[in-house]
């Protein structure tokens, strides 16, 4: 629908505009748009919401430099950025404030979004030709509010893993009950730290709060990559995931107030397929957990993945695509295992792909006596409850121990939306469903 637009065009002083007045439009040239008078950094930053907004990411896309509208103003890249917004909240309603700041000579203009369900923060950066270089969500995070403050004590603990050392967080419960189980958040594939910062989320800063402040002690940390340097002759799932959380799994152990008796693993995407084996290895776990953990051939998953970002919007971005049919020539020599350890194959090194050859997570969970779960969103578009969670229940229902639930409207990492799944969302402020949290912390205080 059209959006009302507030008009924040009073925020640029009467001493601009005349100074503005007299200059010709470079936006109006450049783009080959119809020349609305607009010149100034913040009268094209809501422009191009106005455009995206009604959906002209054509329009939209020229705004941009040439140089940059094959990136980052690729019409493509645009729709599934405003799919973010939408599908956390809703339809837009107006511009609610602008500000404008000047960054390595460069304005930095941040319009504030109103939506049905809450307002969101944009930035756009334009050039000294009033030309769009740059645009992106800019959220900050906020605590959900099933957390309470003062019933959390966080401590900064240092993990020595081999080769370097990790940051992270250990989290208790203020009162006096005695003690308490505690859990080891274990990352996604890729890149992460111990609040699993994604612009406005930050999943495992909720969850680790989130159960702390049910009884439940927490231990986040951040991940080996990009932390510490790892040779992709090296990258195996054991050196980038399992081997430091077996030391995270430890360090909580002589936390003071941590039953060393009742460790639960809470495994994220990748983290969740690798539990098992952290699991297999430790041998004394209480549990462990599964959060959207893959259970088909990762491969398959990760070409998949793509397949999704490419095809979710109604405009083909010609830049996933061309990554896509690379990705589609790999696939085979991945399944064939025709590489070296050091090649790198749908955006990992081949000692990746052979780590995970030669692990059956499937086997290994089956074999275990240690009670585990499984939850799985029903928006996650990277892990489904139709081909990954299902995998899980045909191999592991039955038994006494295992458990398994789905959640309505969740995406990968656990948080409210409608409509498509997009990994833009990711960005908007966002908070894992209190229910998750819930659900958790029931199952572990009744290890």
């Amino acid at each position: 629908m059209a959006p009302r637009r507030r008009t924040v065009l009073a925020a640029v002083s009467t001493a601009t505009a005349s100074v503005m007045a007299g200059c010709s439009n470079p936006l109006a040239e450049e783009t080959n748009n119809d020349d609305d008078g607009s010149s100034t950094p913040t009268d094209v930053t809501t422009a191009l919401i106005d455009d995206i907004a009604n959906e002209n990411f054509e329009r939209a896309s020229k705004r941009f430099a040439k140089l940059e509208r094959s990136r980052r103003g690729d019409p493509a890249r645009l729709e599934r950025l405003w799919m973010g917004y939408t599908a956390v909240s809703g339809s837009f309603e107006e511009i609610a404030n602008s500000k404008k700041k000047t960054e390595s000579g460069h304005e930095v203009v941040d319009l504030t979004l109103s939506f049905d369900r809450g307002d969101h923060d944009f930035r756009a950066v334009v050039d000294g030709k009033s030309r769009l270089i740059g645009c992106g969500i800019v959220d900050d995070y906020a605590r959900p509010s099933y957390v309470k403050p003062n019933a959390i004590a966080e401590q900064d603990v240092t993990l020595s893993v081999a080769d370097c050392s990790l940051p992270g967080t250990v989290a208790t419960p203020t009162d006096d009950s005695g003690d308490v189980p505690g859990v080891v958040l274990v990352h996604d594939a890729g890149a992460g730290t111990r609040n699993n910062d994604r612009g406005g989320t930050r999943a495992f800063k909720d969850l680790a709060a989130g159960l702390t402040s049910k009884g439940v002690a927490t231990l986040r940390y951040d991940k080996r990559i990009p932390t510490c340097e790892v040779e992709p002759g090296s990258y195996t799932l054991d050196r980038v995931t399992v081997d430091d959380a077996l030391v995270a799994v430890e360090r909580l152990r002589t936390v003071d107030g941590v039953d060393s008796d009742r460790i639960v693993v809470v495994g994220h995407g990748l983290g969740g397929r690798a539990a098992p084996r952290i699991a297999a290895r430790d041998g004394n776990l209480a549990g462990l957990v599964g959060l959207a953990a893959p259970a088909r051939p990762y491969h398959d998953l990760t070409l998949e993945q793509l397949e999704h970002k490419v095809s979710v919007g109604s405009l083909k971005w010609d830049d996933l695509a061309s990554v896509y049919d690379q990705w589609t020539n790999q696939i085979d020599r991945v399944r064939s295992g025709d590489y070296e350890p050091t090649a790198t194959l749908l955006g990992k090194p081949g000692a990746f792909w052979d780590s995970l050859a030669a692990y059956d997570h499937l086997e290994t969970a089956a074999g275990l006596d240690a009670p585990a779960y499984f939850l799985q969103g029903e928006r996650d578009f990277q892990v489904t409850a139709a081909d990954d969670l299902e995998r899980w229940r045909s191999e592991l229902e039955g038994g006494s121990k295992t458990a398994f639930d789905t959640y309505s409207g969740l995406n990968h990492l656990f948080m409210p939306g409608e409509g498509p799944s997009v990994e833009f969302a990711y960005a908007v402020q966002n908070n894992v469903a209190e229910g998750v949290v819930d659900d958790l912390a029931g199952w572990i205080t009744d290890l």
